[in-house]
């Protein structure tokens, strides 16, 4: 009875050490994405292994736990390796979803307050006529939870709050990323608009060239930022903060700007020639106070490689 217990004791033991190690395989994120859902898809096999347990214990305990470990080894294996391939089972089921917000009645200038929450997000002009802002999403996730926000009226303004959930995570084994989509955005090119991004998104492509944005705040953390400033917005202010990975400036040609740089980044590259070095972290172009079309950039510390073109 005790060869048979110990039997029993070491398959259980050995089980959740073998399991312990893919979870920290997971948290170091040497496994695939979806690899638990496939592992919980192999559910039979785990069947199979307690059963071998149960019927080879009988006979011999240690073969019992070493078939049973066999079974859930190959089991994990089998999981690495369809999570891994190119045809591995969805974890969330593929969706698309669209969102619009009427021109109701004369807009002059509008408010765009996101918050985003992973994957990407591409924001331009182009809004089809009558439109304040189009919006698509195409990714893995659930409809019901990727977009939410409202509008506030006063006069000819608009003021919308929206925030978008581009990624999904599971909270255990360790939390991580296991889909993630990307949000298009499209904004009327006329109307005068503030906009403010926060959140953490994997990647903010913003494309205001076309747009007539007066003032950009962006408060993201480990983003790869890519930022088209306005071609012909008059003046406009930018603001950057939070901890961004990479952040990309194209300011479009017979734009002036000033640029100023709080603490730099790790890597720092201005185009001198059009905005020539003011010291102390601060590049201004020649006729800045005398364009028409002028910008004003700054850059918080805390942001990784920087660069203006």
């Amino acid at each position: 009875m005790k060869e048979r217990d110990g039997g029993r004791g070491f398959a259980l033991v050995g089980g959740v050490l073998l399991v312990g190690v893919f979870v920290l395989l997971w948290d170091f994120e040497i496994l695939p994405d979806g690899f638990w859902w496939e592992f919980f898809l192999l559910w039979p096999l785990w069947l199979a292994a307690a059963a071998a347990n149960l019927l080879l214990s009988h006979w011999r305990p240690r073969a019992g736990s070493a078939a049973a470990l066999a079974i859930v080894a190959v089991t994990l294996g089998a999981a690495w390796w369809q999570a891994a391939g190119e045809n591995r089972t969805p974890i969330l089921p593929m969706d698309s979803q669209t969102v619009s917000v009427p021109l109701d009645g004369p807009v002059q200038t509008m408010e765009l307050n996101l918050t985003v929450s992973g994957g990407v997000l591409a924001l331009g002009g182009g809004a089809p006529a009558g439109e304040l802002l189009v919006g698509e999403f195409e990714g893995m996730g659930f409809p019901a939870a990727q977009f939410s926000g409202g509008m506030r009226s006063a006069g000819s303004r608009r003021a919308l709050d929206f925030s978008l959930l581009g990624s999904w995570e599971i909270p255990f084994p360790p939390r991580r990323t296991i889909s993630s989509g990307q949000w298009n955005l499209r904004l009327a090119n006329g109307v005068a608009t503030d906009l403010s991004v926060a959140g953490g998104a994997t990647t903010l492509d913003l494309d205001l060239r076309a747009l007539n944005a007066k003032s950009l705040r962006v408060i993201s953390g480990g983003a790869n930022i890519e930022v088209t400033l306005p071609a012909n917005a008059g003046r406009t202010s930018v603001d950057f903060a939070g901890t961004a990975t990479r952040l990309h400036i194209t300011v479009p040609a017979g734009v002036a700007a000033r640029i100023e740089l709080e603490g730099g980044g790790s890597s720092v590259g201005i185009d001198t020639a059009r905005f020539p070095s003011q010291g102390e972290g601060r590049y201004a172009s020649p006729d800045f106070e005398k364009a028409d079309n002028r910008v004003t950039i700054s850059i918080g510390a805390g942001t990784g490689d920087v660069s203006v073109r």
